[in-house]
């Protein structure tokens, strides 16, 4: 199998080297990384169609690009890579994307640029941030995928994909998976701040505050908070409402 390796923390981030070290152990796998040089947190879907975008390093497969999430996605399914992909997995980020982030995503919006080239796709998060006391669990997804990696294969399709968050736990302590749905009802309680130079201008930063407040075991949040893998169908585009509107 032909596999596509993607990310939005950028091709040095230590989720991306676990997908790559996991897979190429897997001698029945071919692997391509194509990820963007720095990072590339909170891009969503966003791709560069105004400049050409620049590909920084590529050697034995692994090709270095200067662009968003979505544009690396682009440029390895456009032609960039010769053989035809047969799965896209962006990951494993640093932090989770469960609930509304997964609008802001980069690491969910290469998953769906590559089910808009109808590529079964996967996009893979941990629930920590930098700094996280009781350390960062990347190597979940060893026992994970080694259980679970031919059933995902087998239910995926390219009118979803699937939005899997790891809780912070070391795998013993996971008390297991669950089907969900992204967490409806997050609060967002942001606060800008004014940084002013002076003659340099003013800047402003938005220091972010949102919170899961419900708990419901089929929300994703919910899922993760209490030490559940949650695995979310996320639909490609969303269905139409057949409104009786009369104009």
């Amino acid at each position: 199998m032909n596999i596509l390796l993607t990310n939005d923390d950028g091709f040095s981030s230590d989720g991306l080297s676990i997908l790559k070290r996991y897979f190429e152990n897997k001698k029945e796998h071919n692997i391509f990384i194509v990820a963007p040089d720095t990072e590339k947190s909170g891009y969503s879907h966003s791709i560069t169609f105004t400049e050409l975008i620049k590909v920084v390093k590529h050697y034995d497969n692994n090709w270095i690009v200067r662009g968003t999430p979505a544009d690396c996605v682009n440029l390895a399914l456009l032609g960039m890579i010769d053989e035809k992909i047969d799965l896209l997995i962006s990951g494993i980020n640093h932090g989770p994307n469960m609930g509304r982030d997964t609008l802001y995503s980069g690491t969910v919006g290469a998953a769906r640029q590559g089910a808009f080239f109808n590529v079964p796709s996967i996009a893979l998060s941990l629930n920590t941030w930098s700094g996280d006391k009781t350390g960062e669990h990347f190597d979940n997804i060893f026992p994970f995928f080694d259980n679970y990696f031919d059933l995902l294969l087998k239910h995926i399709n390219v009118d979803f994909v699937f939005n899997i968050n790891f809780p912070n736990v070391s795998y013993k302590d996971i008390k297991g998976i669950k089907n969900t749905i992204p967490y409806p009802y997050e609060h967002y309680n942001d606060d800008l701040f004014l940084l002013n130079g002076d003659h340099l201008g003013k800047y402003y930063g938005i220091k972010w505050r949102h919170k899961f407040v419900e708990e419901n075991i089929r929300f994703d949040a919910s899922a993760v908070k209490n030490g559940f893998i949650s695995v979310s169908a996320l639909k490609i585009l969303p269905e139409g409402l057949d409104l009786d509107i009369k104009f």
